[in-house]
Formats: structure tokens, C-alpha cells, sequence
């Protein structure tokens, strides 16, 4: 099964234009970190979707589950922490700002900025895309495959919004919540990693075609365990970096309260 090409110049279109449009908005406000994290994601996100990463991903589900890793637990946070919807919000092209601010201000958009919706909307996707029939359409199917990773992204920045900060919220999110949110996400995530290591049988059909393969060189088993490790790993160390972050920032707050006092 093979990936279109189309869609590596889908997403290097795509790429482009958000590494351009950044460059080009008023960035004196925002911080040189916070600017090379945000172009550190897009480096990232080329790295992920353009190439062989994306292509050998609909192969062997170890290089899926990197995707997943990547995308909804280290790339959308570091764009989140580049302030992007600060700029949108302030954007110097009229047209981009009042169309960003109008949509904004709908209820349903203003939902998503609660820190309870965006770990529910995160946990869905966490769920529904390694133990629903979506998890086997994916690896069949390359665009719903495609489907999957712009879920991975999308609530993966929905989730982080609020509990990360660099951009403006229309909901007061104290610091405690943050850092509460942050470690209970880390449950489901390690415990997803858990199942599928330690699954001795295939929780997804879709490694039938790689099986049949010989040229694959790996046994669709252990291909699940790898997957499933890397889930458990690095899912941990990945969030362990952004409570930290959340707990530094809460005792900043914490600290500039009690300066004023």
C-alpha cells in the first residue's frame, strides 16, 4: 500500500505557507524562544508528513505510532508555545484578523478553549484511533490514514491551548489545573503504549498485507510491541517536560503575586 504523493505537496504547501505567514506578521512581541519553537515544529512537521517518515508509516505501525508521538504530544505543543493565535489575533492583514477574531467569538469555537473539552476531545482521539475500527481504516486506507494524523494535530492543539501559555484565552485556566490535566493525560497515554506492548496478539488486522510481505523483514507482532513501546517511553519523558514547564510557570505566577503584595 502505497501513499500518494499528492499529499507530500499538500503538506509542504501547507508548511510553507505557516512558516511565511509567521515571518511575515509583527513578531516583536513574541520571543525569540517562542520563535524558534515554532519553526522547530514546522522542521518537524516536514519531517513527519513530507517523505519517507509518511510513506513508511502506512507500512509498519512503529513508524505510525512516531507520527502519533510526534504530532499530538511534542509538535502541536511547541506551535501552541509559538503563539500563533497571538498573532492571528494581531495579525497587521486586516482580512486575516477581523475573519480570525469573528470565528472566535462563535460558542462552539469558544468551547474548544475549555481545558475540560480539549482533554476530552484528546482522549477520544487517543482512544478512537488505536482501539476503534478507525485504527484498522487508517492503516488501509491513505487518506483515511492522512484523516488520522490531522486528528493527532488538531486535538492535539486543542488540548494544549489552554494548559500551555503564549497565546490569549478567552477562559481563565488556573495554574493548578494545568498541571493536574497534564498528569492525568499521562495515564491513558502510557497505558495505551502498555496494551499494545504487551498484547501477545494483533489488536489491529491491518498487518495482514506487511505480513505477506517477506521483504518487510519484521514480524507485524513485534511491530506492535516496538510501536507500543515507543508509546510508553516517550510518551512519559514528553509530558514530564511539560508539567515541568506548566510547574514553572505556575510558580512564576506564583511568585509575581506575591511581589505585588
Amino acid at each position: 500500500m502505497e501513499l500518494s504523493i499528492i499529499w507530500d505537496f499538500y503538506f509542504a504547501l501547507c508548511i510553507t505557507v505557516m512558516g511565511i505567514w509567521y515571518w511575515l506578521e509583527d513578531r516583536s512581541e513574541i520571543s525569540k524562544i517562542r520563535q524558534t519553537l515554532y519553526y522547530f515544529a514546522l522542521l518537524l512537521l516536514t519531517i513527519v508528513l513530507v517523505g519517507p517518515v509518511a510513506h513508511n508509516a502506512i507500512n509498519y505501525f512503529w513508524v505510525h505510532m512516531v507520527q502519533h508521538i510526534l504530532l499530538m504530544m511534542l509538535i502541536s505543543p511547541l506551535l501552541i508555545l509559538g503563539s500563533p493565535f497571538k498573532l492571528l489575533l494581531n495579525s497587521r492583514y486586516l482580512v486575516l484578523r477581523k475573519n480570525v477574531r469573528r470565528v472566535t467569538k462563535l460558542k462552539l469555537v469558544r468551547s474548544l478553549f475549555k481545558p475540560q473539552v480539549g482533554f476530552a476531545i484528546f482522549l477520544a482521539a487517543l482512544i478512537g484511533t488505536h482501539f476503534s475500527p478507525l485504527a484498522n481504516a487508517a492503516m488501509n486506507n491513505p487518506n483515511i490514514h492522512v484523516l488520522e494524523l490531522m486528528i493527532f494535530l488538531y486535538a492535539g492543539l486543542i488540548y494544549y491551548y489552554p494548559v500551555l501559555e503564549g497565546n490569549p484565552s478567552p477562559f481563565p485556566v488556573p495554574h493548578a489545573v494545568r498541571v493536574g490535566s497534564l498528569f492525568a493525560m499521562m495515564l491513558p497515554e502510557t497505558m495505551t503504549g502498555f496494551f499494545l506492548y504487551s498484547g501477545n496478539t494483533l489488536l489491529h488486522d491491518v498487518h495482514h498485507n506487511m505480513a505477506m510481505d517477506m521483504s518487510s523483514m519484521i514480524d507485524p507482532l513485534r511491530d506492535q510491541h516496538i510501536g507500543g513501546a515507543l508509546m510508553w517511553s516517550m510518551g512519559m519523558i514528553i509530558d514530564s517536560i511539560w508539567i515541568v514547564l506548566a510547574a514553572r510557570d505556575w510558580f512564576a505566577h506564583e511568585k509575581l503575586i506575591s511581589g505585588d503584595k
